[in-house]
């Protein structure tokens, strides 16, 4: 009787723990309701220049982040698919990110249009401007003018 008792609670235990493990933090409509703010244009913005690193560090701030919905419904795991950014859609689905979440038309993230490269002008209008794939945007001592800061890593 012993033993059963003991096996019974180590998998009432076990069945706890891994109910833990998957529950989705308890968000408020701040994060979740369908309107725009500041925060979600800022995610918006990052997920659109695939700053994944930026990503990551919200995720750890806040797992909300990851549920978060904009005025259009969609939210961090639209615009990874939208931008075709694998890495930030894995960070999201582990961080709970519903891959079932529908937008305001129906649609879910995996449904999302792509999104042609991220352009945008310059200040000064002299056209438009491509994001560049040679450089290391997660090094924030990353420098385009080739300067050695290597004494910073």
């Amino acid at each position: 009787a012993m033993r059963v008792s003991t096996a019974l609670a180590l998998v009432a235990l076990v069945a706890c723990a891994t109910e833990f493990a998957v529950a989705k933090p308890s968000c408020d409509d701040s994060m979740t309701g369908f309107f725009d703010s500041d925060l979600k244009s800022n995610a918006w913005s990052d997920i659109a220049r695939g700053n994944a690193v930026a990503v990551r560090h919200a995720l750890a701030e806040d797992p909300c982040y990851a549920l978060m919905r904009a005025g259009d419904g969609r939210g961090p795991l639209f615009w990874a698919h939208e931008f075709d950014n694998n890495e930030i859609i894995a960070a999201l689905v582990d961080a709970g990110a519903d891959q079932r979440a529908t937008d305001t038309k129906g649609l879910t993230p995996g449904q999302m249009p792509k999104a042609p490269a991220l352009t945008f002008s310059s200040a000064d209008g002299e056209g438009e401007h491509y994001l560049d794939d040679d450089f290391d945007y997660a090094d924030p001592y990353a420098t385009r003018t080739g300067a050695d800061h290597s004494e910073m890593r």
